[in-house]
Parts: structure tokens; C-alpha cells; sequence
């Protein structure tokens, strides 16, 4: 009697024993598939421009990661460098990610003395048709989300996925920010530390900007051969861009019309483009996912890279389950 018990509790020691080892070798074959998954970071600093012509001239772009295309679009008075590494390496690990100046800005060349957000939205749907994209996603932040906005409005056919980042709709509906903080923003100084300066004040909540300044200088994608901004150049374009975005109102009721599968992305603290403007756009465009970081400011992407990155691959994986291109 005793030696059958002695026998069973071996069993189940045993047992236990080889349950534990096996979720263990599953739990290190997770981690392991998880680690091959990662984009490395620091292979951001080693990717070479490239050049894709569109009418009239060219647009640099940089292109890295595999899956699904996921086009990014900057914003005001920005170029490549404006987006965080970390975040840009999160998209990476699900998707083929293509960055790119727009017009006049680093690398990319269109001769034009003014543009509105028509012209750069028909400069990324060029782009998307000479590197033969598929419906890609398309992902906008602050001006670069007004022209991500025109270009839905427009290529409808040439767009799987549609995502904004503290942005605002066009016409008499947006909601401006404070006048001091607009008239700033529409004289950005043009040199480069001066810049850095006024977006540390501007793009983030006063109690993180100490950190932010540092996410700032170290965090940025600055591959080893781009080209900066000509803020000079650029400023006034760009501000006679804003300032037509501000009166068109067909864009903005043409939104209404939307059939894609659209998210929103907001932070609650942003000064520049104020958060009414995001529940704006999610009340207009049928349908729209809106989704808000508590405290995030204008520049959020720096605050919370992998946060905002995985939500945008959840999204895509969720509207989009099949899509491997």
C-alpha cells in the first residue's frame, strides 16, 4: 500500500516536472520568436535614401521593414528626422514602412514657389504608384495629416487604411489653438536650434519637457545620409498650405463620404492642434476609431513610441488580417 502510494506521488511530482519544463521551452520559444520579430533600432542609421520620380521633379523616401506598406507623412516645417526611431521601429517589425520629404524639403525636389495640401496629397499618391504599392496604409501627423486626409478624399482606391495623429479637418470646423501659439507657429524661426527650442515648448506638457529634450536630440531618425530642412525655403509654402486648409470646406464634407477603415490617434494635452479637433474628425468620418493618450502633447510620438506603434499594428492587423504585401 505504501509502495503504491510512494509510485503515485512520484507520477504526479513527475508530472508536474514535465508540465513545468514544457511551458518553459514554449515560454523561451515565444520569447525567442518575439526577439526575431524586433527591428533593430540601430539598422535605422544605415538606410541609404532612395528617389522616385513624380511630375516635375522627385521625392526622397527611405523604405525598411517587412509586411504591409505603411506610407508616413510629416508635418509642418518637418522632414524624415522628425519621426522617433523607436516608434518607426515598432511599425517595422509588421509592416514595410516608407518615410518620405515632401516636396522642397531635404532631398525631395518640385519646383514651386506654393502648394496646397491637393498637391502634396497628389505627390504621395505618385509616389505610392511608382514603388507599385498596393492600397497601402496611409499615416498622417499634424499638416502631414491634413494632406493624408486630401489624398483619402481623392485616391480612395489607392488606400487600404487611413490613420491621423493629432490633426484637424479642413475649413471653418477646426479648432485653432491659442493666438499666441498660432502666431508662433506661423513664424518659426528658422534656424535649427531656435526651432528645436520653440517645439520643446509647443509639442509637449510643461512637467516632461526636461525628458522630451532629450527624446528629442537622441531619438530622432537621422539615417547617415539625409539631407535637413531649408526651413526658409519650406515656411512659407507650407504656411500658405495651412492657411488654405483653414477655408477648405468641400474637403472637409467630403470626409462624410469615407467607406475605409480610419484611426485616430490624440493626445490630450496638445497645445498646437487642441483634442476638440480629434472628436471633430471621428464625428465627421463614418465609422472612424478614436483613441487618446491622457497627457500626450503635439509631438506624442516621443512620449510614447511603442504604445502608439503597436496600437497602430493592432489596427492594421484587425482591419486588414491577410494582408502580407
Amino acid at each position: 500500500m505504501q509502495n503504491t502510494q510512494y509510485i503515485n506521488k512520484m507520477r504526479t511530482q513527475l508530472f508536474h516536472y514535465l508540465t513545468l519544463f514544457l511551458i518553459l521551452l514554449l515560454s523561451g520559444c515565444a520569447t525567442q520568436s518575439q526577439l526575431n520579430n524586433r527591428y533593430p533600432v540601430e539598422n535605422l542609421k544605415n538606410i541609404n535614401p532612395q528617389y522616385a520620380s513624380v511630375q516635375q521633379g522627385h521625392l526622397e523616401y527611405y523604405r525598411f521593414g517587412q509586411g504591409s506598406p505603411i506610407v508616413l507623412i510629416t508635418g509642418y516645417v518637418t522632414d524624415i528626422s522628425s519621426w522617433d526611431k523607436r516608434f518607426l521601429a515598432t511599425l517595422a517589425e509588421e509592416h514595410q514602412v516608407i518615410v518620405f520629404n515632401n516636396r522642397n524639403v531635404g532631398g525631395s525636389s518640385i519646383p514651386s514657389d506654393h502648394y496646397d495640401s491637393k498637391d502634396l496629397a497628389t505627390d504621395t499618391y505618385q509616389l505610392i504608384q511608382e514603388l507599385h504599392l498596393k492600397k497601402p496604409a496611409v499615416l498622417g501627423i499634424s499638416m502631414g495629416g491634413m494632406i493624408a486626409q486630401h489624398y483619402a478624399v481623392l485616391y480612395p482606391h489607392a488606400l487600404g487604411s487611413l490613420i491621423l495623429i493629432n490633426t484637424a479637418i479642413a475649413g471653418k470646423q477646426s479648432v485653432h489653438p491659442t493666438a499666441a501659439t498660432e502666431k508662433t507657429l506661423m513664424n518659426m524661426p528658422t534656424n535649427k536650434l531656435a526651432r528645436y527650442a520653440v517645439a520643446l515648448k509647443l509639442f509637449f506638457p510643461e512637467n516632461q519637457r526636461s525628458q522630451m529634450g532629450l527624446a528629442l536630440a537622441l531619438d530622432r531618425f537621422q539615417p547617415n545620409h539625409y539631407t535637413e530642412i531649408d526651413a526658409s525655403v519650406v515656411m512659407p509654402q507650407q504656411k500658405f498650405l495651412i492657411q488654405q486648409w483653414t477655408h477648405d470646406n468641400d474637403t472637409a464634407k467630403k470626409l462624410t463620404h469615407l467607406h475605409l477603415p480610419v484611426l485616430i490617434l490624440n493626445g490630450t494635452a496638445d497645445a498646437v492642434l487642441p483634442p476638440e479637433n480629434s472628436l471633430i474628425l471621428a464625428n465627421t468620418i463614418p465609422n472612424a476609431t478614436l483613441m487618446r493618450w491622457q497627457n500626450g502633447g503635439h509631438a506624442m510620438i516621443y512620449q510614447y513610441p511603442e504604445s502608439l506603434a503597436m496600437t497602430i499594428n493592432r489596427f492594421l492587423a484587425q482591419v486588414n488580417p491577410t494582408r502580407n504585401d
